[in-house]
């Protein structure tokens, strides 16, 4: 019987602690698209730090914002292009970060938020992390009324 009640404690235990584990913050999923690795996300405190934890495992990094204010861009769709205007990688929907691990090449990144385009080009050196910032500046600001 003792050995029973311990069995019982020792799984309820583990069960519990499982459940806190599993309960935590929601991870960033890694998605694949065209065979190339990325993470989008950036909305609230927790996944901008799981966004800076995973920066160093990605080639490509891109912060979309709008406005004076620089505020974060959310539902960017974007594309990314290879120098042969082959689409190397399309996102809809992508929050105010997104990681790409890109291999090492030349490409043109074409993002659109609410209609309104950019383009740059860029290149990905081997061993090498790039940031790229995108400001739709043109965006309408809130203004304070008094």
């Amino acid at each position: 019987m003792k050995n029973r009640a311990c069995f019982i404690s020792t799984f309820l235990a583990c069960c519990c602690l499982l459940y806190n584990v599993s309960s935590g913050a929601e991870s960033l999923a890694v998605q694949n698209a065209q065979g190339i690795n990325y993470v989008t996300g950036g909305v609230g405190e927790d996944e901008v730090e799981e966004i800076r934890a995973l920066i160093p495992q990605y080639s490509l990094r891109v912060i979309f914002s709008e406005g004076v204010s620089g505020r974060s861009a959310t539902d960017v769709n974007v594309t990314i292009y290879d120098t042969m205007k082959k689409i190397v990688l399309n996102v809809e929907s992508a929050q105010p970060q997104l990681l790409v691990n890109l291999p090492a090449g030349k490409y043109k990144i074409v993002a659109d938020l609410n209609g309104e385009m950019q383009s740059h080009p860029f290149t990905i050196s081997a061993n090498a992390h790039k940031k790229i910032i995108l400001n739709w500046k043109s965006s309408v600001e809130d203004e304070q009324v008094e």
